[in-house]
Formats: structure tokens, C-alpha cells, sequence
């Protein structure tokens, strides 16, 4: 019988690092697409992984119009 070794895979710790919060948001995803009944807290943490690991584009707060108007504010 042939001794098994194990397969040598790219788990270096850098791939491991580039592909994990890949995985998080997939799975976050995957889970929040499903239609399946879910609690608050697990809502909460798919949409925080999909926050945190998402572009800065999809994060960043849409531009308020009125923001850099000046109103006067004394009457």
C-alpha cells in the first residue's frame, strides 16, 4: 500500500490573507440571498463582514446635497 502524503497546496499565510475575506463575503452574501428566516445578530454580521470587506465605494456615504449649503442660521 502506497503511503499517502498530503497534497502540497498554496496555503501560504499571504493566500490565506488575500482569499479568506473573499470567502466571508460570499458566504455573507450567499446567506442574507437565501431567503432562509434569519435572526438579527446574524443579519448584523453578514452585513457588517459585507461592509468591511466591500469596496470603499459601496461603504461610503452618498453625498448629501444640502450638506455644503449655507443656510443662515440667524434670524
Amino acid at each position: 500500500m502506497a503511503d499517502k502524503q498530503p497534497k502540497i497546496q498554496d496555503d501560504t499565510l499571504e493566500n490565506i490573507i488575500d482569499e479568506l475575506p473573499k470567502l466571508l463575503v460570499q458566504h455573507a452574501y450567499r446567506k442574507l440571498k437565501s431567503g432562509e428566516d434569519l435572526t438579527a445578530s446574524e443579519m448584523k454580521v453578514c452585513l457588517d463582514v459585507c461592509k468591511a470587506y466591500s469596496a470603499n465605494t459601496l461603504v461610503e456615504k452618498t453625498n448629501n446635497i444640502l450638506e455644503g449649503l449655507p443656510f443662515d442660521t440667524e434670524e
